[in-house]
């Protein structure tokens, strides 16, 4: 295949030299919820079942600021390609200043909902097991995530991708290390089981903003900050919002499906409820894959039209959707192959848990590809500033399709895996509807004007 050379550098290189940091940084980050998995199926498959019912809800809040994210990065890609430091400097004060404000405002929200949260979903034989506590301390130190995610999308625009990945390094390692010991207990360390878990992760992710706030500090970032920058902007703070305010309606939209799928998962038992989290983990890592590739797609993207390359930025989405597919496709087929050994790992013993989740692995695996793809699009029309045109696509997915999908299959002799079911038919129809939207071209006309 011949690629697409531009500046004496392969789109295809190009890209790697993007997604390969992205992926790792991003798997990081999920190694915090991977790590709790793998330590509380080895306490019981209860505490991880009260584990696996708070992470849509965790997401669900989480989608109300996800914008601040791709608002930094789509606006600070396209400020680099046209090289303009002062912007960039500028849009990122006005970024923290709305990620105070929100995070707090969703920390409140948050941990005075849970309780709730948890009953509404019908989970209130979990409580013991710790639900409510684990959702109640992360809602309570939600800004560590929301200041280090503002920091991590605003290097990645810059194409400082390795740094915010070294910071991650030592700190995953870290929980990975200190989680048994707050899980289980240790000398003095009583166990705490959920809350340990927590806990554990918490404190991981506070170091990573004390060291992210220290690299700003001390101009190691690429970022310079003066005190008129965070003087509240009204116009630049309507262009973060204007880009903003449908990402995160298209995050709340899914995430607000995913809680509503798990809560159809849930008249299933705590064996399909810890199966499903399995799945889910498993699940997460080809996120992981898919969501490096969207955000690089859509960094490319976003420098290319801050640069005047239309032609290049279409052929950037060309090019990395052939990439994404076939990568996702043979890991794929790889995970269908292990799927009994996959579930294995993360609970051990319990033969009704790995089998179900074993089931539910082979039934999504195949369709990654296609998944990819459906990212990939996405991550153009969001490089171009067109999240209205991502937020409409997403939205389709998960409540035209997925949601209704869940709904009528687990109905059926599938049960529970009727659930599962839905989700390679929605990502095979929804990646040909993005296509479509790709060709046609409007993302050109919708992109953000300076």
């Amino acid at each position: 295949m011949t690629e697409v050379k531009i500046n004496e550098e392969s789109i295809w290189r190009q890209f790697f030299k993007l997604a390969i940091p992205i992926a790792i940084a991003n798997f990081l980050a999920s190694a915090y919820s991977i790590t709790d998995a793998f330590w509380l199926g080895r306490l019981n498959a209860e505490s991880l079942a009260a584990v696996s019912v708070c992470y849509p809800i965790i997401f669900l809040v989480i989608s109300l600021g996800a914008g601040l994210f791709t608002s930094g990065t789509v606006m600070v890609s396209h400020h680099k390609g046209r090289e303009d430091q002062e912007k960039i400097n500028h849009v990122s004060a006005q970024l923290i200043l709305l990620m105070v404000f929100v995070s707090l405002a969703l920390s409140v929200l948050g941990y005075l909902a849970s309780p709730y949260l948890i009953k509404m979903i019908g989970a209130e034989n979990l409580i013991p097991y710790g639900a409510v506590s684990y959702l109640e301390l992360y809602f309570a130190t939600i800004f560590v995530v929301f200041a280090f995610a503002v920091y991590q999308s605003t290097m990645r625009a810059l194409g400082n991708v390795n740094l915010p990945l070294f910071i991650m390094v030592g700190t995953v390692i870290l929980n990975f290390l200190i989680d048994p010991v707050f899980i289980f207990g240790f000398g003095p360390i009583p166990a705490m089981g959920t809350m340990g878990a927590a806990l554990a992760s918490v404190f991981c992710e506070s170091i990573n903003v004390l060291i992210a706030l220290w690299l700003i500090l001390s101009g190691k970032s690429g970022i310079t900050f003066k005190k008129e920058y965070f003087k509240p902007d009204t116009k630049e703070i309507k262009k973060i919002l204007k880009i903003g305010i449908p990402s995160s309606a298209e995050q709340l939209m899914r995430s607000t499906g995913l809680f509503l799928v798990n809560v159809i998962v849930i008249k299933f038992g705590t064996s399909s409820i810890a199966a499903y989290g399995v799945g889910g983990d498993v699940m997460s890592l080809i996120m992981i894959l898919s969501l490096s590739f969207m955000m690089s797609t859509s960094i490319m993207v976003g420098r290319d039209i801050g640069a005047g390359r239309m032609e290049r930025a279409e052929a950037v989405t060309r090019s990395v959707a052939k990439i994404s597919f076939w990568i996702l496709t043979v890991a794929g087929t790889f995970i269908f192959l292990f799927a009994e050994e996959i579930a294995t790992i993360f609970i051990p013993g319990d033969h009704e848990v790995i089998r179900q989740s074993t089931q539910y692995i082979k039934i999504i695996a195949l369709s990654f590809g296609f998944f990819g793809l459906q990212q990939i699009f996405n991550g153009t029309f969001i490089g171009a500033g067109d999240t209205i045109t991502s937020m409409i696509l997403s939205v389709f997915a998960f409540w035209v399709l997925r949601l209704p999908l869940a709904f009528f299959l687990s109905h059926t002799s599938l049960g529970f895996y009727g659930v599962c079911w839905s989700f390679p038919i929605t990502m095979i129809i929804s990646s040909f509807i993005g296509y479509f939207v790709f060709t046609s071209g409007r993302w050109k006309e919708r992109r953000m004007k300076h």
